[in-house]
């Protein structure tokens, strides 16, 4: 392994912050008022950081050794990220077993897709070997959220789960989730918040910008701990979501363009990685066209062809249905045939192609 750097010695690439407080956190699924609680549980954030210089990461020279297996060797998966992302894992539950490859709760966890999401079907369905998945991913997550506020003060920001859920407790290796440098998946997931909060304000590039100096500190300290294998996926279309929709065209328009500034970003911080550092691996994954995709053609994929309505929803289904495919009298198709669970979430079938997608990606090696 290449040896620890201080993030003190990156500390151009932060924002100051320095707070030291214990919060209690609530596993929370939706980013809006659309919100499925899990468990509890408290933990001491201390965050300290300054700010100045590009969102890069130190250098290195050493001879390059390849760790990614391709992904028929990946055995194990940790993931980061939002609503988009989350099942409600706990740290302090049962960790990933045989008997639930993603540890807490049962399967397919909390999520806000009326089904399995894509950490999910990565790890049951469309791995190519027994997988075990650590998904410390939280709704309503920004990157930072001294940076960009989330909808509740408890949301646990991509900090967070780096620093008081990862560094503590897996960053070590341990026994009960042993994962090495050739066979992790790390997976982030994160935008959707971040645009969706600040694209409003006239300086959403400045706030972009040093957003991602913070997420180019965290990915480096997931390197120093052994990391060497990244997939970094953008922000999808939610400028068609019902949420913004109903704002009128010169909001969709207004987040359009944020969204492409962010997942620039991220094309661009996933290139400087490799560049750095080159023993690793790194994957973007282009959600945003793979989602157009679907929206402007459910039957472009066999999963999703079943959509009859791409472009609103049904109310009584807005907080998830006893079923995956429930359908109630007073909506016009079932549940898993609209696009849009509720104002800002799609529904599993989408997820299902996007893990899909993700895995022929992945699995053709090309980075």
């Amino acid at each position: 392994m290449t040896p620890a750097l201080s993030l003190c010695a990156i500390a151009a690439f932060l924002l100051t912050v320095d707070a030291t407080h214990t919060v209690t956190k609530t596993k929370d699924v939706y980013k809006t008022e659309y919100i499925t609680t899990t468990k509890t549980h408290t933990v001491t954030q201390k965050c300290s950081a300054s700010a100045s210089g590009p969102p890069s990461y130190p250098s290195q020279s050493a001879a390059p050794k390849v760790y990614w297996p391709g992904w028929a060797g990946i055995s194990h998966l940790v993931v980061f990220g939002d609503s988009y992302t989350t099942t409600g894992f706990n740290v302090s539950g049962a960790q990933p077993s045989v008997n639930n490859p993603l540890g807490n709760p049962s399967y397919p966890g909390y999520t806000a897709t009326n089904g399995p999401n894509w950490v999910d079907f990565l790890t049951t369905t469309y791995n190519a070997t027994f997988i075990e998945t650590i998904n410390l991913a939280y709704g309503g997550a920004t990157v930072d959220s001294a940076l960009v506020a989330p909808y509740l003060p408890t949301v646990l920001s991509l900090r967070d789960q780096v620093n008081t859920e990862y560094l503590p407790i897996y960053a070590s290796h341990p026994a009960f989730f042993p994962w090495t440098s050739s066979d992790t998946l790390f997976a982030a997931f994160l935008g959707i918040n971040d645009v969706g909060n600040a694209y409003g304000r006239s300086n959403s590039s400045d706030i972009f910008a040093t957003e991602f100096q913070e997420y180019a500190g965290l990915v480096d300290k997931l390197y120093q701990t052994g990391a060497r294998n990244f997939l970094f996926l953008n922000t999808p279309p939610v400028d068609r979501s019902p949420l913004t929709t109903a704002q009128g065209a010169a909001a969709q328009a207004k987040e359009k363009t944020a969204i492409a500034a962010w997942n620039a970003n991220v094309t661009a911080m996933a290139a400087n990685l490799t560049k750095t550092y080159n023993d690793a691996t790194t994957f973007v994954f282009d959600t945003n066209a793979v989602f157009t995709q679907v929206l402007d053609n459910p039957a472009s994929h066999p999963e999703t062809a079943q959509y009859h309505n791409t472009t609103g929803y049904c109310v009584a289904y807005e907080n998830g249905t006893p079923t995956w495919y429930t359908f109630y009298e007073n909506c016009t198709y079932p549940v898993d045939d609209y696009f849009w669970l509720n104002s800002l979430h799609p529904t599993f079938p989408m997820m299902n192609v996007t893990a899909q997608e993700i895995v022929e990606q992945l699995s053709s090696n090309a980075a």
